[in-house]
């Protein structure tokens, strides 16, 4: 078994509640939790994956609303 990638289990746990909350669309809350992963990980890889997936669901806040403002009109 290779110990490389291994991190902390309150990593895996709060890695897995973001992704579910990402799949439901509550990209708020979601962005919330990978931080909340991101500090929890002891691996630089899992942070950084935590760090970029926080920050994908960020850009998709902005994107929704987008979508949003244009399906209404608002914008050109």
């Amino acid at each position: 078994m290779s110990f490389r990638n291994y991190d902390s289990p309150l990593y895996y746990r709060a890695a897995r509640e973001a992704a579910q909350i990402e799949r439901e669309g509550d990209y708020r809350r979601a962005a919330k939790v990978w931080t909340k992963a991101s500090r929890l990980s002891r691996n630089g890889a899992n942070q950084q994956w935590s760090e970029n997936r926080s920050d994908f669901c960020l850009m998709q806040i902005g994107r929704e609303k987008l979508k949003g403002a244009v399906a209404d009109g608002l914008h050109p």
